[in-house]
């Protein structure tokens, strides 16, 4: 009788939080999920930042800050005030640095010291990156503007987008509507210039007929129930920029670390002349320079192989996200959001591992072309 009484609160939950609020109260509300406007290249938050022209900010720029200042605030927040016995920040950091520092020496083995610290930063610059666009409200909440052409667009209720059908697409707006709905904003702000003008100088109506002409112009009345949103804050790592960008520090750092632990010797993983010097007597030498020219290519193939792999889970869980929340707004997107935090921890993971693994081997010999370059 127990289960049966468990099975029906399950049954009675679902019911309610899959069926009745996302497709009847929330519709009837005006306030059920938009169509999320999905984009690959980070949306530009502000145009001309500070009054520098050029200059303009991107909601996963900001995500990028942000969680560079949390990873700051992590670490010198746990080391300001170091004590015998750890408070709940300090045995948080140690906890984690020593977890990370142990993986990192059970891998590269002495090399670990000169590895940790950058795979150590990238983890948790990642992991707190991946988790931020998880907080609620953080790729939801931004500025409404007029949807441009292509983008689905709503009416406006007051600071929400109006949306009282179930899984409604919103309109795909297109030029003209762009153009009415700027030039609709223009007539207001005109209109509103020229009742502060009134009686002081006839700026204000001259604005106010130039609004009514640009309006005119359209051919069409204007419009202002076709508006999205751009979140403030996206996730950093779903930004192809900042994965190859990474990608980019990491692959630096492999040589960097490579070169000091071998010297130019490094080198000869690429470009094996030892090989070709001997061809004459072991023609398997040819082979082995022209693997080391595969190895080369292999080694600037690290950039995208880190870069689109980060992009790729991050960006595609984001989209999951958005798309259940669509379909059904409660309940179910809960069970997606704790698959996210998995994605965001593995990622962070894998490519901080990644970072470890392929340094650790960049400092070792590579065998018997660089004992003979030892000898």
């Amino acid at each position: 009788m127990k289960g049966v009484l468990i099975l029906l609160g399950i049954i009675a939950v679902s019911v309610v939080m899959c069926g009745m609020i996302p497709f009847w109260l929330m519709p009837k509300l005006g306030v059920a999920v938009a169509l999320p406007v999905i984009m690959v290249p980070g949306e530009v938050v502000w145009e001309d930042f500070l009054g520098v022209s050029g200059l303009t900010v991107t909601n996963t720029l900001i995500g990028t800050l942000v969680a560079d200042v949390l990873v700051l605030i992590f670490a010198f927040g746990a080391v300001r005030k170091m004590s015998e016995v750890p408070g709940r920040w300090q045995s948080l950091f140690e906890v984690l640095t020593d977890a990370l520092y142990g993986l990192a020496k059970s891998t590269a083995g002495p090399n670990a010291r000169r590895i940790f610290p950058l795979m150590a930063t990238i983890f948790l610059f990642l992991l707190i990156a991946n988790w931020i666009k998880l907080v609620p409200g953080a790729e939801s909440i931004g500025l409404m503007h007029c949807a441009a052409e292509g983008i689905n667009g709503y009416e406006r209720n007051g600071v929400l987008l109006k949306v009282d059908e179930p899984m409604n697409p919103g309109t795909r707006a297109t030029q003209a509507d762009y153009d009415a709905c700027h030039h609709a904003g223009a007539e207001e702000d005109a209109a509103g210039i020229a009742h502060e003008g009134e009686g002081e100088s006839g700026e204000g109506i001259e604005s106010e007929q130039s609004a009514i002409e640009l309006t005119a112009e359209t051919g069409t009345a204007p419009r202002d129930d076709l508006y999205a949103v751009t979140p403030f804050l996206r996730g950093a790592a779903t930004d192809l920029n900042l994965a190859l960008g990474l990608g980019l520090i990491a692959f630096i750092a492999i040589q960097y670390f490579g070169v000091r632990a071998l010297g130019v010797s490094y080198f000869a993983k690429f470009l094996n002349t030892p090989a070709l010097e001997n061809a004459g007597k072991r023609p398997m030498g040819i082979m082995d320079f022209v693997v080391g020219l595969l190895e080369l290519v292999l080694e600037f193939a690290k950039i995208i192989s880190f870069g689109f792999r980060l992009f790729g889970n991050l960006f595609a869980g984001g989209v999951l996200l958005f798309v259940m929340s669509f379909l059904i707004s409660m309940l179910v997107p809960a069970a997606v959001y704790v698959l996210e935090l998995f994605v965001g921890l593995i990622q962070a993971f894998v490519f901080s591992m990644l970072l470890l693994i392929f340094s650790s081997v960049a400092m070792q010999g590579h065998g018997s072309e660089h004992q003979e370059a030892g000898h």
